[in-house]
Parts: C-alpha cells; structure tokens; sequence
C-alpha cells in the first residue's frame, strides 16, 4: 500500500494553519512540526475520503490568502492569518465546510497526544483486558480462512450480526434450526477495545467513521461493521418504543397488530437478554449530576437511562467498544447465544448475492474480503440484516423490493447534537457513562436530552473556537460538561448506490426540526444555567457563547437555518418499511418482502421513521417476532 504523503510546500502550509488554529497554552505546547507528521499518518489511515478534501482546503487557503494578502500563508503574521481563518470559520456554508474539514484533521493529529492526556489527568489509553476463553469460538470462522470456494446447507442464512439479525439467529437456532450468520465485519473481542476514538473507528466502523449525509447540511451518521453491528459502538440506551409512535403505526401504516399488549412478550424477552437497568447514579458521575441538578432547580422530569449494561463500571468509552464487556451488545449477548446453540457465523466475508429459484429466495451467494473465495449459503429461509443504509443496497442490487417505490425511501435518522458547559468543578467524565442520564420533559415535543460525554481529541474537533479561545476551552477540559439533544425527525432521506458500493445518503433538514434542534439547544443552556455554568457552547453557527439568560435571549432573536447547525445522528431507520399495504410498504409486518418469498429484513431499515428514541430494543423485539414466525413456518412441513 501506498504510504500518503503531503508535499514539501504542503506541509509549510499545514504547519502554519496548525500554529494559529492551535497555539501554545499554558500547559500545552505550540503546534510543532513534528506534528505534521502526524497529519501525514491520520491522512493515510483515514484513506482518500479525507485526503482529497483536506488537500483542497489546505490550497483553497492558500489562493484565499494570496487574494486577499497577496501573500502565501507561510508568510503572513500570526494575527492576519488568525483573522483570516476567523472570516473561514465564521463565513458561509461552503468556507466554513472547507476550513473545518482542514480544522478538524489538524486538532486530531495535535490533541491524539498521550502526553497532552496526561498534563490534565486524562487517561488515554483503555489496559487490555484477557478474553475469557469460549467453547463458542469454536463455531467462528474467519473470512482469512477460507481458501477455498464452499457450499453449504442451512434452515436460515442471516446477513448481519447486529440487534436485528443476532437476535433473530439465536432465536431460530434456540428452537432448532440450523442457522449460518455472514459478517462483513469482524469479531473483535474486548482486548482489542483500546477506547482510542480514531482507532476504533477505522477497527469498527463504516468507512473509517466517515458516513455523511447530503442535502443542506451535512450530518455525521456513524454506523458499525463489525461483529455486533452498531451495537459494539452504540451508547448501550435501551428504550422501549413510545405508545404514542406505536398508534401512530396502526394509525398512519396499517400495522393494526402493533400494540403494547402485543409487543410487552418480545420487549420483556429481549430486555431479558440484554439484562436491562437503570444506570446507576454513582457511574453516571459528575457530568450526569450536573444536568440533574439543573432539571431539578427547573422542575423538569429526568433520571437515568435504562441501560444494557448491568455491571458497568463507567469506563467511558461505550462508543469505542466495550473494554471489559460490561455493555451487552449482540457480540456479546445474541451471537454467542446463537452460537452456543450450534450456529455458525462466517466473519469478514461480504454478501453479494441473493439466490432465487422463481420468487422463492433459496440462500446467500458471499466473498471473503480477505482471500476473495465465495461462499455460497443455500437456505429454506434467508434473513437481510445489513442495516437501513445497506439493506435497500443489497436489494436495488436484485432489482427487488420496490414494488411500492418506497425501497431505499423514508430515511429518518433522529438529528442530535450536543451542548457544552464550563463549570467550576471537575468532571472526570472519563469515569463515568457517556449516556446515563436523560431528562425526557418534552418528549412529548420529539426532544430528547440525553447524556453525550467525549473524549478530549473528539471534543477538540466538534469545538467551534480556533486559536486561544480553542486552546483556553481544552486545557479545561478537565471541567467540561456535555450533554446530547435528539429530535424526532419529520425530515425524511434516501438511499442510492454511490461510489464503490457505499450508499448515497441525502437528506433534507426541513424547518420543523431546525426548530426542534434550536429548541433542544436552548433547553440545555437553561439547563447548565440552573446548575451554575459559567460559559455554555452550543453547536448553532452564529450563537455566542451564553453566560447569562440575557446572552440566550440573544441567541434566540437570531435565525438559525439547517446550514448553521452542528449536528450527527445514530438511528438511521426505515428504508425498508414494513407496513399493511403492498404498494405503499417494502415489507409486511413480519419484515417479509412483498415481493419475493422467504426473504426477510430483520434491522432498522423495516422500522417506520420516526421511532422517537434510540432504537436498539425496537429492532431486537422486531426481530425476535419475526424470529418465532419463521420458526413456525419451518416446521409447517409443505408450506416450504
């Protein structure tokens, strides 16, 4: 493999902006050179999704520069290309995109420093925990591993090894069928879960962590390929659907049966497996006691999060893997259960076909993603659990799926972002649960606010501030409060094949949910006042930081556009939607494909948009029901 390199006068250039975004604290030292080393090896790991736009933006600075200057940047003082670089990261849509793309890749190669870790007390690298030995390994073969073309036999192929199709595996393989599981990812276990955030993301992550939404903003949408699905990288919140989006279902998509009563059995066996509680109070930690404290003053309902961690230890690092398997994601709950009843699970191989015998799905044509052999899975029953982005991918592939023009359509992906506050006591969130702590006052409003604690290198890229004001906000770190707002999206997306066989997402923010996020955004700043926040960021462009409720009103007088917000999303759902109705609904209310046989979705994508809360516990019951009608249509002898 090629190593990336920057030229010579890339490099100057990169030096430059690196020393004024970011110059010496007190504590911390200057940007050296050294550090555009660095940069070179943070641009090789990451790959061309990054490189191509990082360079653009370094000569884009550059000819902005020699226009307004006529100078290179390597040749201007220090205050004329901080304000410079002010104008980018305060301008239009397009600069401020540019200039922190380049931002953004200079504070990760600067702040992924364990020396700068250590100056504030921060721990930056998890021990290593020993695996426990299993008989179930036994059952896992690696994609590395097969050398040559294979055919095998099964009751169930299941495509994807996350909260959809592990919980719909183990199901069928506890009631006797036999089940084979394809994971594109593969199965890393909690000795390899370091809580470095960029490692982890290229270990475990789509695209190295760098899936984004097009329309008009760009929105981060970070999805896991691994061993668990997103799961492995998720917060571990487990929340059971709202009654309100369950009537809503009945009412708007014909799915009548959907009822509390009907879903109690599937919700109760599925929190049984992830042992769902309450986080406990003393590892939610000072980041969550805060914003308790201000929802308190304010009268508002709060209280932790129901949780599928029932041993944690608050290590801090739930979106990086799970460093001592206390979070009971699908790789460490639903696949060795499947496992252990005989399953088989094939890792790093890739599915790429479907096979058919009429419209009756017959099993899984797959490819090592290491050695390039195939594996051919023929099946009675044939489960797709890729995700809401690559399941419509895998279908449009089959021309499949959209009979009723919806496949790939009804994108919702709950918009959140997050706010933070300076308080006059430490945090330490690096001890506690990132999410474990919600105040859930307006869900009735489709806002909700839940925990979202970050390690110092990724605060440092979602930072709004350069030079000082940047450097002044991360030396102290150590009293940084965080928390996330999430909104029920009425904005809707889509998913089309792009480039190399990712998806092409777009979605468009519309005005309502601007709305909602501004809103969310003004609730936490009331919040952190009340507790006795001393400054507060919040991620709208053009807001300044609020000291007072004089400073919010402020902000609030401001317009905010979707192209001012800061923003990522988690659940991206519906992209294959069950539903009553075989022309308006990719599938039925059994996540079976209207339009062949035997062939399921079993994850996200079948979920209506919309859901309103994180929805790893939706998706499992889902599937668990689906599941049992499987297993009752494999023993009806003839009906296959």
């Amino acid at each position: 493999m090629l190593v990336f390199a920057l030229t010579s006068r890339e490099r100057d250039l990169a030096y430059h902006l690196g020393r004024t975004i970011i110059p010496p604290g007190r504590v911390f030292p200057p940007f050296a050179r050294e550090v555009v080393d660095r940069v070179e090896r943070f641009l090789h790991e990451a790959g061309p999704a990054l490189q191509r736009p990082f360079r653009a933006g370094l000569w884009t600075l550059e000819t902005a520069a020699l226009a307004a200057r006529r100078r290179s940047i390597v040749r201007l003082a220090d205050a004329e290309l901080l304000t410079l670089l002010d104008g980018w990261a305060k301008g239009d849509v397009a600069r401020r995109t540019l200039f922190r793309v380049v931002a953004m890749v200079l504070k990760a190669s600067y702040y992924n420093d364990p020396g700068l870790f250590a100056q504030l007390g921060q721990e930056y690298r998890k021990p290593a925990v020993a695996d426990e030995p299993a008989r179930w390994l036994s059952q896992v073969t690696r994609g590395q591993d097969v050398h040559d073309d294979t055919d095998l036999e099964a009751d169930v192929v299941v495509v994807g090894t996350g909260a959809g199709g592990a919980a719909a595996a183990a199901e069928l393989a506890e009631r006797g069928a036999a089940v084979v599981l394809l994971e594109e990812g593969e199965f890393h276990r909690r000795s390899a879960f370091s809580g470095r955030p960029f490692e982890m993301q290229r270990l475990m992550y789509r695209q190295k962590g760098l899936v984004f939404t097009f329309g008009n903003t760009a929105i981060f949408v970070p999805v896991g390929v691994a061993v668990g699905g997103t799961t492995t990288i998720n917060s571990g919140t487990c929340i059971r659907p709202p009654r309100k989006t369950l009537r809503r279902w009945r009412d708007e998509y014909g799915l009548t049966e959907f009822t509390p009563q009907m879903l109690e059995p599937y919700l109760r066996r599925v929190e049984a497996v992830y042992r769902v509680t309450p986080a406990e109070m003393k590892h939610v930690g000072k980041n969550g006691e805060i914003v308790a404290r201000g929802a308190q003053a304010l009268g508002w309902s709060h209280g932790p999060l129901p949780r599928n961690a029932p041993d944690c230890d608050g290590q801090g690092v739930c979106a990086f893997g799970c460093p001592t398997d206390a979070k009971r994601s699908t790789n460490v709950s639903y696949v060795p259960r499947a496992l252990e009843a005989n399953a088989g699970l094939f890792t790093g191989t890739k599915a790429e076909e479907i096979l058919f015998e009429g419209r009756r799905a017959v099993g899984v044509r797959a490819r090592s993603v290491h050695t390039g052999k195939t594996l051919t899975v023929r099946a009675r029953i044939v489960v797709i659990a890729c995700g809401a982005f690559h399941t419509p991918l895998l279908l449009m592939r089959h021309k499949l799926g959209d009979s009723s023009g919806a496949l790939g359509k009804n994108l919702s992906i709950h918009p959140a972002g997050w706010v933070g506050a300076f308080v006059d006591e430490p945090v330490n969130g690096q001890k506690s649960i990132p999410q474990g702590y919600v105040i859930d006052e307006f869900k009735d409003e489709g806002i909700v606010l839940e925990g979202a604690w970050l390690p110092m290198d990724v605060a440092a890229l979602i930072n709004p501030h350069i030079g000082w004001r940047l450097q002044r906000d991360m030396e102290s770190f150590d009293r940084l409060a965080t928390f996330g707002l999430m909104v029920q999206d009425t904005s809707r997306g889509a998913v089309r094949p792009g480039a190399e066989g990712e998806p092409f997402i777009t979605y468009w923010l519309n005005r309502e949910d601007v709305r909602r996020i501004r809103r969310g955004a003004e609730l936490l700043c009331r919040v952190y006042l009340a507790a006795g926040a001393r400054e507060i960021v919040a991620p709208i462009h053009g807001w300044k930081p609020v000291r007072s409720l004089r400073d919010l009103d402020e902000n609030r007088r401001r317009s905010v556009h979707a192209w001012d917000l800061d923003i990522s999303a988690y659940h991206p759902l519906g992209t294959c939607m069950m539903g009553g109705d075989r022309k308006k609904y990719v599938t039925n209310p059994y996540g079976e494909l209207y339009d062949a046989e035997n062939l399921f979705i079993c994850d996200g994508s079948v979920v209506p948009p919309g859901l309103g809360v994180n929805p790893q516990i939706t998706i499992s019951a889902l599937a668990t029901r689906t599941a049992d009608y499987i297993a009752d249509r494999l023993q009806r002898v003839g009906e296959l």
